[in-house]
């Protein structure tokens, strides 16, 4: 079965394959880059996310995934290409460079969140909201997480951080969004970081502060493994959204471009 996709930018010029993260959807690539400097930009929506919502439970992992990138690759044509994303879509874009090295050229790994580690504790409560929703519906999920303690701490030390994951209520309803949330936390895009060594390719890897989703040890330790790794830091998301979009830009072009 093939994602759903969406495109910005010009189709003749360089394409780049980005994915987004979890809970999000292809939007969230095509708002972050909506006209990037001379390239085209391909953002699918992953199984459970945007369009891409028929597709069975079990298809949810980090190989399945990047196998189905690859398959979308396939179908335009497109034998390798720069590859990039955000919180999971970086680690679908590592677990494709490790797997399938000869389709990606440079990698951008935004916001990184996995490492080797299943059920990383940072996104437990992104994971807890699809099994509540789907255990006992979208209602009683809702008062579940507002009456979680590490929900409540969270909103008291950063609200924006917050809002993002009570954010996943507004998402459709369906086996594969609600089982999405918890199946990706309960795997991982690799087993050891020591494998990030193979990875020669030109990566690019970008955190910013104040950001509790995507700690800046996560990235810290991806980017001791990298060999060939450039590493800057944004203002914050949650915080700086405008400040932060014209960075990335700025940034990912200039990387792009080099």
């Amino acid at each position: 079965m093939l994602l759903s996709y969406q495109t910005t930018g010009d189709p003749t010029n360089t394409p780049l394959v980005f994915l987004h993260g979890l809970g999000a959807g292809s939007a969230q690539t095509t708002s972050a880059f909506p006209e990037l400097k001379n390239t085209y930009v391909i953002a699918p929506d992953m199984p459970g996310h945007g369009e891409s919502q028929s597709f069975d439970p079990s298809e949810l992992s980090f190989d399945r995934f990047a196998d189905l990138v690859v398959e979308l690759m396939d179908h335009l044509g497109i034998e390798s290409c720069n590859i990039g994303g955000l919180s999971m879509g970086s680690g679908i874009t590592l677990n494709l460079a490790l797997r399938y090295p000869e389709r990606v050229k440079k990698i951008i790994l935004l916001r990184p969140s996995w490492l080797e580690e299943k059920q990383p504790e940072h996104l437990k409560l992104v994971a807890y909201v699809g099994r509540w929703i789907e255990d006992h519906g979208i209602d009683e999920a809702r008062e579940k997480l507002l009456a979680d303690p590490d929900f409540q701490q969270l909103d008291q030390q950063n609200k924006p951080v917050a809002n993002s994951i009570g954010g996943l209520f507004q998402r459709p309803i369906t086996p594969a969004s609600t089982a999405v949330l918890y199946r990706m936390w309960q795997d991982s895009p690799f087993s050891d970081p020591e494998q990030l060594s193979q990875i020669g390719n030109p990566a690019l890897v970008l955190t910013t502060g104040r950001d509790e989703l995507h700690p800046q040890s996560t990235a810290d330790v991806i980017a001791a493994h990298l060999p060939d790794v450039e590493t800057a830091e944004l203002p914050p998301r949650y915080h700086e959204p405008e400040a932060y979009g014209l960075a990335l830009n700025a940034i990912v072009a200039k990387f792009l471009a080099g």
